[in-house]
C-alpha cells in the first residue's frame, strides 16, 4: 500500500499523451531581457545567475548588527524560470536556489548556490522547460521514473546537524552541506520510501523531533523522525477529502491537518489543474492523536483557501487553536503565480490573505476570528512549537499595480495589538524569522525577546537587503541592515541557525 501511494503522484504527471510542450508566451507579455528591467516587480522572477553567487559582503547601510546575533540565513525559492522564451508553467516550478546569509559581528556576507536536482540538470542539459510540476505540464517524451525526477526541491530548507534539507512537497529532502551548499542527493529514509511526498513545512518540537506529512490525494503518510533526522515512524492515515494542504499545524499532542476544499478530481497534469474549488463545502479540520494515529477528531468551517499556517496550541481544557491566512478563493495559486512568471500581475481582493485565528474546542465546535490585517508567511518563536504563543509576525500591505507585500507586522492574540513597519511602495518583502536574543547577551527567554530577520527585494535599488528589527519594536523601523550587490529572485521560506 505504501508504494502503491508513493506512485500515486507518478500517476498525474507521467500519463502517456497527456504532456505538451510549455508555453512560449513570454514575449509577448513582456521584454525577455529581465536584467533591462530597472524597478520593475518582474526583477523577482528573473533567472539568477547560473553559476549561482559567489560569496560576497553586503553593504551596512546603517545600524550595527545586535549583540548576541549570530548566525546564518537560508532562504530558499525558485530562481531559474526560463530558457528564452520557453518560461516555465507556474512560479512554484522554478529550480530551487537556496540564498545563505552568514550574520557576524562584522556584518553580513551572502553566497546563493542552486540544489543540484535531476529536474535542473535535465532542463539546464535541454536548455528547455520539460519537466512536468504544479502548474507546468512538461513535455511528452520526458522519461520520469519518480517523484523525485521532477522534484525542484525550491520551496523550505531544514537544518538537521551537519546538513540542510531543501524541501518541496510531492518528493524527498534533498541533502546539502551546510557550509558549502553542494548538494549531497535525495534523503531516503527507506527502500520502499524513496521519492514519498514530505511536506515543506515540517514542524520541530522542543525536544528536537521532527513531524512531516506526505498528501497523497484522499491520505497522507505521517513522518515522525529523530532530531537527528532519522526514521522513528510512519504511517499511511484516511483523510476527510482529497483538499489541497499546502502546510498544517502540530501541536503538543495533536497533529492537525486543515484540509481546505480546493479538491483534486482527475489525475491529468499539471496537478493544479485537477484541482476544483467546491465553494459550497467546508474546511474539514482533522485532529489526530500524536500517540495513536486511530484517534481523530473531524472539524467543521466555512469554505476559504489558504496556504500557510502559523502554529499551534492547546488551552488547560483541550481547547486547540492555531494561526493561519485565509483568503476567499484560490485564485492566485490557480492563475495568478502562472501569470507572474510571464510578468503579468492581476490584483484581485479575493486572493488576498487574511490573519485568523481557529479555535477547535473539544465538544466538537469550530471558530474562526478572522482580524483585517492582510497576512502571509506567518511565522512564530520556534523554541515553543506547538505551545503557547502570543505574537505572530507576518508580511501584508498588497498594491494594485504589482505582486508582494510591502510591510512587516506583528499581532499579538492576548492583547489584540498590532505593530507595523512599511518598507514602501518600492519594497517586496519576503518571510521575516523569529531569533531568540541568547542568554550570553541579557536574553531572558521570553516570548518577542529577541530580533526578526528578513531580505526585502528594493525595486528602485536593485537589490535585495537584509534587515534586523528588535522583534518588540517593529514601528521604529530596523535596528540595522545591509544591502546585497544582486536583486535575487523572491524566495519563499527559509530557516536559521544560531551560533
Amino acid at each position: 500500500m505504501t508504494d502503491l501511494s508513493r506512485r500515486s503522484f507518478l500517476s498525474a504527471v507521467t500519463g502517456a499523451g497527456l504532456m505538451a510542450a510549455a508555453p512560449k508566451s513570454w514575449a509577448a507579455a513582456a521584454p525577455s531581457a529581465l536584467s533591462k528591467f530597472g524597478g520593475d516587480w518582474r526583477l523577482g522572477v528573473a533567472n539568477a545567475p547560473a553559476g549561482g553567487y559567489a560569496p560576497s559582503a553586503l553593504t551596512r547601510l546603517h545600524g550595527q548588527m545586535p549583540k548576541g546575533l549570530s548566525g546564518t540565513l537560508y532562504r530558499n525559492g525558485p530562481g531559474w524560470f526560463r530558457y528564452g522564451d520557453d518560461v516555465t508553467g507556474h512560479w512554484f516550478d522554478g529550480d530551487g536556489m537556496i540564498q545563505k546569509y552568514d550574520l557576524t559581528a562584522a556584518g553580513v556576507c551572502h553566497t546563493g548556490r542552486f540544489v543540484d536536482t535531476v529536474k535542473h540538470r535535465v532542463e539546464q542539459k535541454a536548455q528547455a522547460i520539460v519537466m512536468p510540476g504544479f502548474g507546468t505540464k512538461g513535455r511528452a517524451d520526458t522519461p520520469v521514473t519518480s517523484n523525485d525526477d521532477v522534484n525542484a526541491a525550491n520551496t523550505s530548507v531544514l537544518r538537521v546537524g551537519d546538513e540542510l534539507w531543501a524541501l518541496w512537497e510531492g518528493g524527498s529532502p534533498y541533502r546539502l552541506d551546510a557550509q558549502t551548499l553542494l548538494t549531497r542527493g535525495p534523503k531516503t529514509f527507506r527502500d520502499d520510501l524513496k521519492g514519498m511526498a514530505f511536506l515543506a513545512h515540517p514542524k520541530v518540537e522542543p525536544s528536537g523531533r521532527i513531524w512531516s506529512a506526505g498528501f497523497m490525494g484522499a491520505r497522507a503518510w505521517i513522518w515522525q523522525l529523530s532530531p537527528s533526522g532519522e526514521m522513528e515512524q510512519g504511517a499511511i492515515i484516511d483523510l476527510p477529502a482529497a483538499g489541497y494542504a499546502h502546510d498544517w499545524v502540530v501541536s503538543e499532542r495533536y497533529l492537525i491537518l486543515p484540509m481546505q476544499p480546493w479538491v483534486a478530481k482527475t489525475r491529468t497534469p499539471p496537478f493544479v489543474d485537477t484541482l476544483v474549488w467546491e465553494a459550497d463545502q467546508p474546511i474539514r479540520i482533522l485532529v489526530v492523536d500524536k500517540t495513536d494515529f486511530s484517534k481523530r477528531r473531524l472539524y467543521e468551517l466555512p469554505a476559504a483557501t489558504y496556504f500557510h499556517t502559523g502554529d499551534a496550541w492547546e488551552d488547560r481544557d483541550g481547547t486547540i487553536r492555531f494561526d493561519v491566512c485565509l483568503a476567499k478563493s484560490p485564485q492566485f495559486g490557480a492563475t495568478g503565480a502562472r501569470d507572474l512568471v510571464k510578468g503579468i500581475y492581476k490584483g484581485d481582493e479575493h486572493t488576498e490573505a487574511h490573519l485568523a485565528l481557529i479555535t477547535l474546542r473539544p465538544n466538537g465546535k469550530a471558530e474562526m476570528e478572522l482580524t483585517t490585517a492582510s497576512a502571509e508567511f506567518p511565522q512564530t518563536d520556534h523554541r515553543v512549537q506547538g505551545l503557547r504563543h502570543d505574537l505572530v509576525a507576518h508580511v501584508g500591505g498588497y498594491l494594485k499595480d504589482r505582486p508582494g507585500a510591502h510591510m512587516l507586522s506583528t499581532h499579538n492574540w492576548r492583547t489584540g495589538k498590532s505593530d507595523t513597519h512599511d518598507f514602501g511602495h518600492d519594497a517586496i518583502v519576503e518571510e521575516a524569522l523569529f531569533v531568540p536574543r541568547p542568554a550570553t547577551a541579557g536574553g531572558t527567554g521570553k516570548e518577542a525577546d529577541g530580533w526578526f530577520v528578513g531580505t526585502v527585494l528594493n525595486l528602485k535599488a536593485k537589490a535585495t537587503e537584509l534587515h534586523v528589527f528588535d522583534a518588540g519594536n517593529l514601528r521604529d523601523g530596523p535596528v540595522a541592515s545591509w544591502r546585497s550587490h544582486h536583486a535575487t529572485p523572491l524566495g519563499f521560506h527559509g530557516t536559521f541557525a544560531q551560533t
